[in-house]
């Protein structure tokens, strides 16, 4: 999440030769509670049960399937969801369904990544404390999804190497075209994707005005509005009334826009969260077929001896 895969989607979604769903499906790990908590809530009526992909399995299995309907014979097929990465359940459950699958995994910073996660949580309605706080008392995926390491291990216990490839997100802004051209060869197919001629930039973030105002709302909002796709099988829906739904909605656009940047994180919580994420994907390099130490000041800070370490 927030590694640009929205933007790879949408330019993969050009090919002729991929047919992928309009956003992103979480099947493979529907019932996941920590990736997917907006799912689970008290149940209101006797007919409703909590996710379970096993229990369900029939079911949702013929939900997934729908996406692909509309696909053409010669074309290749592929699904898009940023929780499969961090999924402790996801990596077998796909290579017991489709063990011949390809996978693209888009790593990002994990210092800047989390900060944007927290301020797309910000612009979404679910955050309502500063970002120092949410680190410690809101959702654990705000780290969690960082911690890139131990989750492609778990890939790798499932599928061969050859059939994975990592894209940093600092290289992919530097250079789409090329990761492009990357990414349509380990797929197999016969051309790739004119950056040039497509939208490359999707999904892209604005920002609060007021943030203090923003999370005022948030509080304010709490429960409003339905979380997630309502297009998901287990989607929760909301309560409240069109109308306020509606209202909640607009006052929090007035707010937002994308003439400004974020404020800049406090120093002494960057050197925290480096510390954490270089000891969580400390070797991750090794993992890999590109270098993450050369775009990550995390990881290049935990390379040095420590003879060189700064010193309070």
């Amino acid at each position: 999440m927030k590694c640009a895969t929205s933007s790879l989607h949408h330019l993969l979604r050009q090919h002729e030769q991929v047919h992928l769903p309009d956003g992103e499906t979480h099947f493979f790990c529907v019932d996941d509670p920590v990736q997917h908590s907006d799912f689970f809530f008290p149940a209101r009526a006797a007919s409703e049960r909590a996710p379970d992909y096993e229990r369900d399995f029939a079911h949702n299995l013929e939900w997934y399937r729908a996406f692909f309907d509309s696909a053409a014979p010669d074309q290749q097929i592929g699904d898009y969801s940023t929780t499969y990465l961090p999924a402790p359940d996801a990596p077998e459950r796909i290579s017991t369904l489709l063990p011949d699958a390809k996978l693209i995994f888009m790593l990002r910073d994990p210092v800047a990544r989390t900060y944007s996660h927290y301020w797309h949580r910000v612009k979404t309605g679910r955050a309502v404390h500063s970002f120092e706080h949410e680190l410690q008392h809101g959702p654990s995926t705000l780290l969690l999804r960082g911690f890139y390491k131990p989750q492609l291990k778990r890939y790798l216990r499932h599928f061969s190497r050859d059939q994975m490839k990592v894209v940093l997100f600092e290289e992919f802004v530097a250079d789409t075209q090329t990761v492009v051209d990357e990414v349509c060869a380990f797929l197999g197919l016969t051309s790739t994707v004119n950056v040039a001629e497509a939208n490359a930039h999707q999904n892209r973030s604005p920002v609060p005005r007021w943030p203090g105002l923003q999370r005022v709302l948030n509080y304010w909002a709490t429960g409003v509005e339905g979380r997630g796709d309502r297009s998901l099988p287990y989607a929760q829906k909301p309560q409240s009334p069109y109308v306020l739904q509606g209202l909640v909605y607009h006052l929090r656009q007035l707010n937002l826009t994308t003439r400004r940047e974020t404020p800049p994180m406090r120093d002494a919580t960057r050197k925290c969260l480096a510390q954490i994420f270089a000891r969580k994907n400390r070797g991750l390099g090794d993992l890999l077929d590109v270098d993450p130490a050369k775009h990550w000041p995390c990881l290049r800070e935990a390379a040095k001896p420590l003879s060189d370490a700064p010193t309070s």
